[in-house]
């Protein structure tokens, strides 16, 4: 996500949780799957991908949803 951070550095902000150690956040946002990437606009989830998935597939991704 490191590459994210600086290709979309303008439009997004990157955070990363280590969900064994916050259970409670884990389960607020109904993670099932690792890893789960989850955008939000004005805290809310607007767009949510479970799994890996390729950078073009990421790329595409974002650029839908940002």
């Amino acid at each position: 996500m490191d590459w994210v951070a600086s290709d979309y550095g303008d439009r997004v902000s990157v955070g990363k949780l280590e969900v064994d150690a916050n259970p409670q956040t884990r389960d607020a946002y109904q993670v099932q799957g690792i890893p789960t990437l989850i955008i939000f606009r004005n805290g809310e989830v607007v767009a949510r991908h479970e799994g890996a998935i390729a950078k073009p597939q990421l790329q595409s991704f974002l650029d839908a949803n940002l």
